[in-house]
């Protein structure tokens, strides 16, 4: 029983000799604000403990515990004491002479951007930010398309490493273009240079064709909505002969109040005569696609044909007010023949003379005042194809 008791009071009378010899290494170190405090890289002295360096902020000036001191790195290094320990031992708050020469902090921070490089581009509008600091800083960006003026605090007294930080924040649809800037505890400042970006988390949208319904001559037009649109496409034929048009987004549509319409047009010459379908499809950068109605369209590409020289005759007796027109037209669509000229005042008169045939021929009774005229005869069809023709005629009742 008593052999057991030596042998505690001996292991313990160990511990408190073993502490005794730590706590009389430790010492206060104490810096200036705007001083380095070089820490040691123990891991090239076969430990595994890294601290970065850091610079004394305070205007009080700083109190470090360190527990070492190595003269030979470049100024020599310190050795911190534990984290967990505050009153560095129990040793009297005392700024000890060991250390080597001290230097003030005049150097910007290192920082570098890990998430984003120029020219990326993003599905959302959340991006993650990410970045490596050597010390302890405010970071800040600016957005330069904005200009506004304002830099965005990211943090404050972000910490040292790789990465120092690493979040989300939130960028405009299109385009962005920012700096970071970094500032140090003493003020030394790093700013980055412009990074360019592009946000692109809308798909996009085709709001409307034409010609919805009726023929088509080969004329198309499309409406959409997109930031970043990259390819267009019409989409035209039958089934066993689809053909397609890549349209110039910035020579064939004009851009309004954030709406994009476009015209194309395209020969539909082998289709004449038979039902084709079209369609448009819409790309952005992003890869985003979206894809219009399918719209089912006669094609007629062949003008309407007068077979003679329109014959106008004047009546006689109380009809000689009339001029009777007989027109020979060949034409499957018919929309409409119609007359005009320029009257005595100048101005453009028009009337319609047939929207139907009769066995071909159109046939008319029209009223004119005396005097000398210069007509057009003009016949239209469904599909927009036109031709004219010039009579004149010489009115005398």
């Amino acid at each position: 029983m008593e052999k057991k008791t030596t042998i505690a009071i001996t292991g313990m009378m160990f511990i408190a000799l073993l502490t005794i010899s730590l706590v009389s290494a430790n010492f206060w170190a104490c810096f200036n604000k705007g001083d380095i405090i070089n820490y040691c890289d123990l891991t090239q002295y076969g430990g595994t403990y890294f601290k970065a360096d850091e610079t004394c902020s305070s205007s009080n000036g700083c109190e470090k515990c360190m527990s070492n001191f190595y003269e030979d790195k470049d100024g020599g290094c310190y050795v911190h004491y534990s984290s967990l320990r505050t009153d560095c031992g129990g040793i009297p708050r005392e700024c000890s002479t060991l250390g080597g020469e001290i230097e003030a902090d005049s150097n910007p921070p290192e920082f570098q951007i890990t998430s984003i490089t120029d020219g990326d581009l993003f599905t959302s509008r959340k991006v993650l930010v990410e970045f490596s600091l050597n010390e302890k800083a405010d970071v800040y960006y600016y957005d330069l398309i904005e200009d506004r003026g304002i830099w965005t605090r990211v943090c404050s007294n972000c910490d040292s490493g790789n990465p120092a930080y690493s979040g989300e924040r939130s960028f405009d649809e299109g385009e962005n273009q920012i700096k970071f800037k970094a500032v140090d505890v003493v003020g030394n400042e790093f700013i980055s240079d412009p990074i360019t970006f592009t946000i692109d988390s809308r798909d996009p949208r085709i709001y409307r064709t034409e010609p919805r319904r009726g023929f088509a001559d080969g004329d198309f037009e499309v409406q959409f909505k997109e930031d970043n649109p990259e390819e267009l496409v019409l989409h035209y034929g039958v089934s066993e002969d689809m053909r397609q048009e890549v349209l110039d987004i910035e020579d064939d549509c004009s851009l309004e109040r954030g709406k994009y319409f476009c015209d194309v047009s395209v020969q539909l010459g082998d289709y004449d005569g038979q039902e084709i379908e079209y369609y448009f499809t819409l790309t952005d950068i992003a890869g985003n696609t979206d894809e219009s109605k399918v719209n089912k369209l006669n094609v007629d590409t062949t003008f309407p044909v007068i077979n003679n020289d329109p014959i106008f005759t004047q009546g006689e007796g109380r009809y000689e007010r009339y001029i009777y027109l007989d027109i020979n037209v060949t034409e499957e669509n018919l929309d409409e023949v119609f007359y005009s000229y320029i009257d005595d005042r100048d101005r453009l008169r028009e009337r319609r003379l047939c929207s139907r045939l009769k066995d071909g021929v159109c046939e008319k009774r029209v009223v004119f005042r005396n005097g000398h005229y210069d007509l057009t005869i003009s016949v239209i069809d469904e599909a927009g194809n036109s031709l004219g023709i010039p009579i004149s005629f010489d009115v005398d009742y």
